[in-house]
Formats: structure tokens, sequence, C-alpha cells
């Protein structure tokens, strides 16, 4: 099922560019895409308006849902862990993803770099917690959790 996200992403607009050119408020865009309001509860105009601008059957957006970008004030989305890494961090990724798309032998030693490069950037301060959680758990354990034996 299509979202409203995805079709913005398809189409290359932000929120404010949309509402901008389609002439439908903020306010009333922001509910949409949060989800905070349905597009069945939105009026004929509306519809018409976002269909135009987004070049679609009025009967297509309206069938459109909303993914919520949060829960519980936390965003679902955590690529925003991964900005700003400290260099080290990076380069061990980077090497550890072109070993394994290589399939290399020592991948296991590129395994360590980077749990030992996530580690010591946790313990000084160069990232969260969260960040190395979500880092150790992304490249190194999947979805298994983290185990201290």
């Amino acid at each position: 099922m299509k979202t409203i996200q995805d079709v913005l992403k398809e189409k290359g607009y932000s929120r404010y560019r949309l509402s901008k050119e389609s002439g439908v408020p903020w306010a009333t865009l922001s509910d949409i895409c949060s989800g905070k309001t349905s597009m069945e509860k939105c009026n004929a105009g509306t519809i018409s308006k976002l269909a135009k601008v987004l070049d679609m059957p009025m009967e297509e957006v309206i069938l459109l849902k909303a993914e919520p970008e949060f829960t519980n004030g936390i965003p679902q989305e955590k690529n925003y862990l991964e900005t700003d890494l400290p260099p080290s961090i990076q380069k061990a990724i980077d090497d550890f993803i072109k070993g394994e798309e290589e399939n290399v032998l020592h991948l296991d030693c590129l395994w360590g770099e980077l749990y030992g490069a996530i580690n010591a950037s946790q313990w000084d301060n160069s990232i969260t917690l969260e960040q190395a959680d979500y880092l150790r758990k992304k490249y190194l354990f999947g979805e298994e959790e983290e185990r201290d034996d």
C-alpha cells in the first residue's frame, strides 16, 4: 500500500512545496502526513488540489495512507543515528560493507575493527550510547540482541 510519503519521494516534493503549490494549508497537510487526519476524511476540494499537483487521479489520492514518522515522540527512521560519525567508524563501516560484498576471507577482522571503532567512540563520547547500540545492531549483530558473555 502506497503512503503519502512514498508519493512525495517519487515526485521529489517536500510537504512545504506540496502545500504551497496545491494551496492546501500546511496544518492540514501536516495532519494528513502524520496520520492524524485520514484522506477519507478530507473534503473533495483538498483531495482535488492534491491530486492535481501530484498528477494522480483523486481515487488514488484517497487511498494513500500516512506512514507515522514518530512513535511516542521518537522517529521511526533511525538513519539520523548514522550522520556525522567519527571518521574511524565511517571507515570501518565502509571497509566492512566492502568486505561483505567481496566475500573476503578476513571479514572477521573487519568485524572486529568495526566493533572496536564503535566501542572506542562510545567510550570517548564521540557517539552516544544510542548510536553505538544502533550501529552494533545494524552492522554486527543483525536482529539479535547484543549479549554480554
